[in-house]
């Protein structure tokens, strides 16, 4: 009798579930040959009878030996309730949480809907649908759907305004080529930069010109609870970046690390809304700036302007470092420093910035240190010195395979 007991009493010492009393009081009955009851000792139904046709223990089917109230067959899901489970309903994509649950937790005031969560955490390896990854302030509508919404409510209304704008951009395209945007021998003139030549890209000393940026925060989004600001300073010779930085994380159960702000020039457009590269970067050799820092380390980011979706959050990177104190300090960075990288990663595969197809550059701190900031900027330029630095690249090329990075 212990012989044909010792391959259950392994298998249970296996599966860790605790059958000691129950197999005692099942070798008891099954000494006396009460099948059924041996069934209601392991907690089975008289359904299951069939699991004991014989007076032999080796006859028990392992599958349905468990100790749980419930059976998990009984409660798995469907594959076609498992597909329909990764799916969204239409009428819950605008939910949010409400004012009272934001109160309670202590979370941001603007909490994203789900169709924005959805959006926010949405990667592929190989397709990007979205370049701001569902982080927009206002989102564009497509032209054809908002001329339908138009013509609906007031069609007059909307031919005076399309001839307008289109008058608009005409008379753009007008200054443009009277200003010599297309004229080949102006443009020639432009691209011979003398040695020590400087150009100033981005000044900070009117409100007209403070315009020219946007300041984002992790609070804008509600993934964090930091505050930043750019504004004139009080003598009008250049621009406050400041506010206060927050690592605390909200209670959301989705946002994993905060704590970030960051400024960024806007793009800017030529007539009929084309992108205006900056391809006159090409011709410099160092970026150049005028601050007063804080003593923190900031991050400055050279954006590009890219045609592929999988490249639309290439960036290259340099750390700007500041010191602390009333004096002003003059930063000459060569362009050659700059770090390839890619969502805030650096690549094992580095290139050099490409100048030709500059779109704009922005400043981001993101040290992890709570506690108040202040960067004031006078100026931002271009410097060329090309005897100030031979490095085409300061990095080195390492021979990655091809395979290991997805190119």
């Amino acid at each position: 009798m212990l012989g044909t007991c010792t391959p259950f009493l392994s298998l249970g010492a296996r599966l860790n579930l605790k059958l000691e009393p129950r197999i005692h009081s099942a070798t008891k009955l099954f000494s006396s040959g009460y099948t059924s009851e041996i069934n209601k000792s392991f907690g089975f139904s008289e359904k299951s009878s069939k699991l004991f046709p014989s007076k032999s223990l080796n006859h028990i089917n392992p599958r349905n030996l468990h100790t749980s109230l419930t059976n998990y067959k009984k409660y798995k899901k469907s594959r076609l309730e498992q597909f329909k489970s990764k799916f969204v309903s239409a009428e819950d994509l605008n939910k949010r949480p409400s004012d009272l649950e934001i109160a309670k937790k202590g979370l941001p005031p603007n909490q994203p809907t789900l169709q924005g969560r959805i959006e926010r955490d949405r990667r592929h390896m190989f397709h990007q649908m979205d370049p701001k990854h569902g982080y927009w302030t206002n989102k564009p509508v497509p032209v054809m759907e908002q001329m339908k919404i138009e013509m609906r409510s007031n069609p007059k209304k909307l031919l005076t305004q399309s001839f307008q704008i289109v008058k608009g951009e005409v008379e753009k395209w007008t200054d443009e080529v009277k200003g010599g945007e297309y004229n080949v021998n102006k443009n020639l003139r432009e691209a011979f930069v003398r040695p020590g030549q400087r150009n100033k890209e981005w000044g900070f000393q009117s409100e007209l010109e403070l315009d020219e940026w946007i300041v984002t925060r992790d609070s804008d989004w509600g993934e964090g609870y930091s505050s930043a600001e750019l504004k004139m300073n009080s003598a009008g010779t250049g621009a406050v970046f400041s506010g206060e930085l927050s690592t605390r994380v909200p209670a959301d159960g989705r946002t994993e690390e905060a704590g970030y702000v960051n400024i960024a020039s806007v793009t800017k457009r030529k007539s009929f809304g084309r992108m205006k590269l900056l391809n006159h970067w090409d011709n410099y050799t160092h970026l150049t700036m005028n601050i007063r820092g804080d003593g923190r380390k900031y991050l400055l980011n050279l954006k590009v302007k890219r045609d592929l979706d999988i490249t639309w959050d290439d960036r290259w990177h340099y750390p700007l470092y500041t010191r602390g104190g009333p004096y002003w300090q003059y930063v000459k960075i060569p362009f050659s420093k700059f770090i390839f990288g890619y969502q805030g990663m650096i690549q094992d595969r580095q290139q050099r910035v490409p100048l030709r197809i500059m779109q704009g550059m922005s400043i981001t701190l993101k040290d992890k240190i709570t506690g108040p900031f202040q960067l004031e900027i006078k100026d931002i330029s271009l410097h060329n010195d090309p005897f100030g630095d031979d490095e085409h690249f300061a990095y080195e090329f390492y021979k990655v395979p091809n395979f290991w990075i997805g190119l």
